[in-house]
């Protein structure tokens, strides 16, 4: 049976070591441009939280954002919308998987094969959902200056080697990486 085709960004699976998998607290900068969905990839720039392009060095993983809105109500939310701005300008907290033994499945936009594993990929920079705030991004079949290494395949039901595969990932030149 084929895989299908239905990226939902990288989804945090288990850790290398055996660690506890959590997300640590950064800063989205108050009216910053850029939506950022639930399991995007996500660089820092000038110490903000923005989202990762194909091949930039990540931070990490986008998990969520927390905020008071202009009217002072907290909100929690799963996608940060482009233009948000908050109570007073503050600063936006974001929430972001940053331990690089943490594994990530993800699917592969491409066909890869048993040969993938232990090589770097490009990302792929989809836009995500509006309507649940999931990410649509994956990993692409490009090595060129590659930031997610392909450790093995997911093992369930409906996932098989080949086209559109569900991969595990690490990003071992993240920011906290062992590059």
């Amino acid at each position: 049976m084929a895989n299908i085709n239905d990226p939902d960004g990288f989804n945090p699976v288990y850790h290398l070591t055996g660690g506890t998998i959590r997300p640590s607290e950064f800063a989205i900068q108050s009216g910053a441009t850029g939506d950022i969905f639930s399991g995007d990839v996500v660089k820092l720039s000038s110490g903000y939280v923005l989202q990762s392009g194909a091949t930039d060095a990540p931070l990490g993983v986008f998990m969520g954002a927390e905020y008071q809105d202009s009217t002072g109500a907290v909100q929690f939310v799963k996608r940060f919308v482009s233009g948000t701005t908050t109570l007073g300008s503050a600063d936006i907290k974001a929430y972001v998987y940053v331990d690089p033994d943490i594994v990530y499945e993800a699917q592969n936009t491409g066909t890869p094969t048993q040969a993938s594993v232990g090589k770097l990929y490009t990302i792929s920079t989809t836009a995500g959902d509006t309507n649940n705030g999931r990410s649509k991004e994956g990993v692409t079949t490009t090595t060129t200056s590659g930031i997610a290494k392909v450790i093995g395949f997911a093992d369930k039901p409906g996932n098989s080697i080949g086209q559109y595969a569900r991969v595990h990932v690490t990003f071992p030149t993240s920011e906290f990486g062992n590059n």
